[in-house]
């Protein structure tokens, strides 16, 4: 009984441990490159803003 709970234990965190590396490989994959398109966005629309006062004030 004491090889199986022992199998049982290490199977649990071997499966715990490959599910926290597939959500880490999927995060890296798709969502932070949707993050950093999205910042780079947000930084183009301030810079375009702030050009865009700076050319319609009098002087």
């Amino acid at each position: 009984m004491k090889k199986f709970n022992m199998g049982l234990v290490t199977g649990i965190a071997g499966t715990l441990v490959s599910l926290f590396g597939a959500a880490k490989v999927y995060h890296k994959v798709a969502i932070e490159p949707i993050e950093q398109e999205e910042a780079k966005f947000e930084e183009t629309e301030l810079r375009s803003a702030r050009k865009a006062g700076h050319s319609h004030t009098p002087r």
